[in-house]
C-alpha cells in the first residue's frame, strides 16, 4: 500500500466542522476525484481535531492508497473537489517508522492568539509568569452537562508573548493534545486570569509537534518574553 501525507489549511470561515464531517468533505473529494483508500482503519488517519472557529496552516492527513498515486497529481485532483475553505497545500511519501505514518504522535499544537481588550503588557506577563511557575492549577470545564476536572498547568507546554500594544496582544501558546487531554486557547486565556474583554481577535494553528522529538527535558526557563515547559 502507498502512503501518502496531507498537510491541508483550514480557514476559520469553514466554520465548526467535526472530525466525521471534515473526514466525510475529504472521502467525497477522493471519490470524485478517483482517488481509491484502503479500507483498512489506516485508510485514512487525521491528526488532532481543531478547536472551533480556529483556523490553521498545519493539518495533517495520512492516506492509505489502494492504488499508487503520484503524490503531486493526488493534491491537484482533489484540491478541485475540496469546499471552499479546505486546502492542500503539501503532499509527500510518508518514510517508514516516522511521524509521517502516526499523525497521532504529534501530540502538541501551537497556537497563534490574538484578542481585544488585554491587560497591560506588563500585567499580562506577570499572570503568565505566575502561571508558569504552578506546578498545578485546577482548571474545571462544563460542556454539555458534563463536567471535567484537568490539571491545566500539565496540559501547556509554552508560551511566547508575541506582541501588545493599545489594549490588544498576541501570545504564542503550546498545548498537549491527544488522549492525554487538551485546552482550547481560549481555555488557556481563562484560566491565566486574563479572558479578553472584547472577545478574541483570531486563534491560528501554525503547527503541530511531538514531544518525544522536541528536545531533551531541562528546566523550565522563565525570560523576558517566553517561558517553556520542557
Amino acid at each position: 500500500m502507498q502512503r501518502i501525507v496531507c498537510r491541508y489549511r483550514r480557514e476559520a470561515a469553514l466554520g465548526a466542522l467535526g472530525q466525521q464531517e471534515l473526514r466525510r468533505c475529504f472521502v467525497e473529494a477522493l471519490d470524485a476525484a478517483g482517488v481509491s483508500v484502503s479500507e483498512s482503519r489506516r485508510g485514512m488517519l487525521f491528526s488532532a481535531p481543531l478547536p472551533p472557529g480556529a483556523s490553521s496552516e498545519a493539518e495533517r492527513l495520512v492516506l492509505e492508497l489502494a492504488a499508487p498515486c503520484d503524490p503531486h497529481e493526488l493534491r491537484a485532483r482533489v484540491n478541485v473537489h475540496l469546499p471552499a475553505g479546505l486546502h492542500v497545500e503539501g503532499v509527500w511519501l510518508a518514510s517508514p517508522g516516522t511521524l509521517d505514518e502516526t499523525p497521532g504522535e504529534l501530540d502538541e499544537a501551537v497556537y497563534d492568539v490574538g484578542w481585544a481588550g488585554a491587560p497591560s503588557a506588563d500585567e499580562l506577563l506577570r499572570q503568565v509568569r505566575a502561571f508558569l511557575l504552578a506546578s498545578d492549577i485546577t482548571f474545571t470545564r462544563v460542556r454539555e452537562k458534563k463536567t471535567q476536572v484537568l490539571n491545566a498547568r500539565a496540559l501547556v507546554q509554552a508560551i511566547q508573548f508575541l506582541a501588545g500594544r493599545d489594549g490588544l496582544a498576541r501570545l504564542l501558546i503550546t498545548v498537549s493534545v491527544g488522549p492525554q487531554g487538551t485546552l482550547r486557547p481560549e481555555e488557556v486565556l481563562s484560566v491565566l486570569g486574563c479572558a479578553p474583554a472584547s472577545g478574541v481577535a483570531h486563534v491560528h494553528r501554525v503547527a503541530l509537534q511531538s514531544s518525544r522529538w522536541r528536545h531533551p527535558a531541562a528546566p523550565t526557563h522563565i525570560g523576558a518574553a517566553r517561558w517553556h515547559r520542557a
